[in-house]
């Protein structure tokens, strides 16, 4: 039988994207051994309950850390699936997401650039630049990622749309767009940047092409505008910190941009937080100037035949307007993670600029991957825990009063309270209205018995910001002190806003416990725990009213629960035993359980019954 030997295509497309993945993999390698942090990873993913439970109503009527973002919560909770607490795993996802983010950019560029060679060149700066690591090393920012790759791919079907007139890649593109915004609010730009495909991408304008085929997006991005507005108040990322007159917030916009551009060539010192500058005048003095040269640039871009520099420096800019506090929120002006898709347009800007051979383009990216890549690596190092984290602000911002709490936050969640008294006290000193470093610095004293001194600074933080955290603190402290009407007040105080906070819940039930009331003691008990199912302490102390009661199934079945959830829980093995004593039951296995792990009380009855 006669064969013929069949020509495979040579597909240069797939060579990129597994060069670009083994470049990738490379400069992050040092995620593969990085944990979570502090700052959101909790609240997003370690210990949110409702990704644990893959709960899909939950993330469709509730916002996290001042996000609605149900589409990415989706995902959170698909990794949680796969890889429950194991860090590797979810920064392996976040690399995957990038690289997808990277062909994105490789295909988006080559529609814009019509050149495959700048196409990937542009990808490549995408990829390893080491702007971006915040996002790709922070858990809880792969928002960031999962937003850019629905925002990427509606740009790509909206610009075959222009490109080809067939009706679904509009379709597509709306569908993306409401994806992208159902992850991250920050994609209500979009509309802006349509338009600005339409001018570079389009060689006749019209009313109908510019406007009316915008309005679907608008709406969804006036919808999603409102709902965050809304969102973040509530959960008070808008804030008055840094609420400047409005003349001042343009200034300071206009010094953020130089910021980014000057980060984006020069990217040496990078951190996660960038505090305002602190001469004030000349940084807004600054920052009006640059917004002069940018806006007298972008006129003289249009009235020249450059329309793709035209189009990278607009889409920088549009991709940026959310976050150049206009709008005052967080603490700091800038964000290495805001770079994320702006750096797109700075890239398409430039290698449109630069007229390079082929050869010479070749090893230009040659070189920008051994840079780049170079600095990402030991960038993405930085990133190996808290610690390491918030250590690295201070080194280069020895003042930031924020990293100074989290670090003071980290060492005392680390037991070390003699590091986590030195940068709390520091934090205070920096910025006395700070509220936050008086309750860190109030559970530091809380944690080491020194009550009063902790109620001080609950007190203070209280007085600077209405904090529900501080209320259910002092209530804790309050109670330690056996002033339990104080107690109950601050408790009473937080449910009445937040009717689901399992902390308040559970002190006002260790409250009514100790005043031996314990019909209302289990009432909050059981709150606490059907909001908060994976707290054995919450078992615990509920185990204890029903043996007070002498319901002792009920008391097993709650000290089974808590031994389920923490196998080495000592003092829940003893109070087993001393049950099963009760009910007749051997008590011997789960009383030498107890002393085994150091639970000294257990001891006698072991001798006693188990002889």
């Amino acid at each position: 039988m006669k064969t013929t030997n069949k020509n495979i295509p040579f597909n240069p497309g797939m060579l990129y994207v597994l060069v670009l993945a083994a470049l990738v993999v490379l400069a992050y390698f040092k995620l593969f051994s990085a944990n979570f942090i502090s700052w959101d990873d909790g609240e997003v993913l370690v210990n949110n309950k409702h990704v644990h439970d893959f709960n899909l109503k939950a993330f469709f009527t509730n916002y996290y850390v001042g996000n609605y973002a149900p589409i990415a919560m989706i995902g959170f909770a698909i990794d949680w699936v796969i890889f429950k607490g194991n860090a590797i795993g979810h920064h392996a996802m976040s690399l995957v997401f990038h690289l997808l983010n990277g062909v994105l950019v490789y295909k988006l560029a080559e529609l814009i650039l019509k050149d495959k060679l700048k196409a990937l060149v542009c990808a490549l700066i995408f990829c390893l630049h080491p702007l971006q690591v915040e996002t790709v090393a922070w858990v809880s920012a792969k928002n960031n990622l999962v937003y850019s790759v629905f925002f990427l791919l509606g740009l790509i079907h909206y610009s075959k749309f222009i490109l080809s007139g067939i009706k679904k890649n509009y379709i597509y593109a709306l569908l993306f767009f409401i994806l992208s915004g159902l992850s991250k609010p920050s994609a209500i730009c979009f509309p802006l940047v349509l338009v600005a495909l339409d001018y570079i991408l389009k060689e006749k304008q019209n009313f109908k092409s510019l406007v009316l085929n915008k309005i679907p997006f608008i709406i969804v991005a006036l919808i999603i505008g409102l709902a965050t507005i809304y969102t973040r108040t509530e959960d008070k990322f808008i804030n008055q910190n840094h609420a400047y007159a409005i003349h001042e917030r343009i200034g300071y916009a206009g010094y953020a941009l130089l910021q980014y551009i000057y980060k984006f060539f020069i990217p040496m010192d990078l951190s996660v937080i960038y505090p305002y500058p602190q001469n004030k005048t000349l940084s807004i003095g600054i920052g009006y100037v640059m917004l002069v040269l940018i806006l007298f640039g972008l006129y003289k871009l249009y009235k020249s035949s450059s329309k793709i520099i035209f189009f990278g420096l607009l889409f920088f800019i549009i991709n940026l307007l959310l976050v150049l506090q206009f709008i005052p929120f967080g603490e700091v002006l800038t964000a290495d993670r805001y770079m994320y898709l702006p750096i797109i347009g700075i890239c398409i800007a430039l290698l449109s600029i630069i007229p390079l051979k082929e050869k010479h383009l070749k090893i230009g990216g040659i070189a920008l991957v051994l840079v780049f890549g170079s600095l990402t690596f030991l960038r993405a190092s930085v990133w190996k825990n808290s610690i390491a984290l918030y250590s690295d602000i201070i080194k280069k911002y020895p003042h930031s009063y924020v990293a100074l709490n989290s670090l003071g936050a980290e060492y005392m969640l680390n037991k070390n309270y003699d590091m986590a008294s030195r940068y709390l006290n520091a934090t205070v000193n920096e910025n006395p209205n700070y509220y936050k470093g008086y309750y860190n610095r109030g559970l530091l004293f809380a944690q080491t018995n020194r009550m009063k001194n902790a109620l001080q600074d609950f007190d203070k933080a209280i007085a600077l910001n209405q904090y529900p955290k501080a209320y259910v603190a002092r209530a804790t402290a309050y109670y330690e002190l056996k002033d339990f009407s104080k107690a109950i007040s601050d408790a009473e105080t937080v449910l009445k806003t937040d009717a689901n906070n399992p902390k308040a819940n559970y002190v006002l039930a260790n409250c009514y416990d100790d005043l031996n009331q314990l019909d209302k003691a289990l009432v909050y008990y059981n709150k606490a725990i059907s909001i908060s199912t994976e707290n054995p302490l919450y078992y615990m102390r509920r185990a204890i009213v029903y043996g007070k009661q002498q319901q002792y199934q009920l008391c097993l079945q709650d000290l089974d629960a808590c031994t389920n959830l923490d196998a080495n829980y000592a003092e829940a093995y003893y109070w087993k035993g001393v049950v099963k004593v009760n009910m007749k039951q051997n008590p011997c296995n789960d009383l030498k359980k107890a002393m085994d792990l150091g639970f000294t009380a257990a001891q006698q009855p072991l001798q006693t019954y188990c002889r």
